[in-house]
């Protein structure tokens, strides 16, 4: 919702005349909206969405341990991807591996091999 909304806003301030559909500025700006709040942010904050960022939440590997690079990319790509290509749908697909999951693991974290957990913070 949030890219969708801040592609209209890009699309509105070039006022190319085309409106929204089949508008390409307005597509791109949505795409690179989505592969940033998707794949760079959790690239460089260890697994983090901007959402988890905001909520204290972070990302760890089955063992604990900080997850891979490995793990993140298949998070994004594999555990985001089908949401944005499906058009939310696939939140559905992930709900009910959260219910099935014994761990309450959605889709993105069954296939990563991650979990998500509240940020424990150090009060040194």
């Amino acid at each position: 919702m949030i890219a969708g909304f801040i592609a209209a806003l890009y699309t509105q301030w070039l006022d190319t005349g085309r409106g929204f559909e089949p508008n390409p500025i307005f597509w791109r700006a949505f795409i690179i909206t989505h592969f940033t709040y998707l794949l760079v942010i959790p690239l460089f904050a260890n697994g983090r969405t901007l959402g988890m960022l905001l909520t204290n939440l972070t990302v760890t590997s089955k063992n604990g341990n900080k997850p891979h690079f490995s793990q993140i990319i298949l998070r994004a790509v594999l555990g985001f991807g089908p949401v944005i290509l499906t058009n939310g749908l696939w939140y559905f697909v992930s709900l009910i591996a959260g219910l099935v999951d014994k761990n309450g693991r959605g889709w993105g974290e069954m296939i990563s091999c991650t979990t998500v957990k509240r940020k424990e913070e150090s009060y040194d």
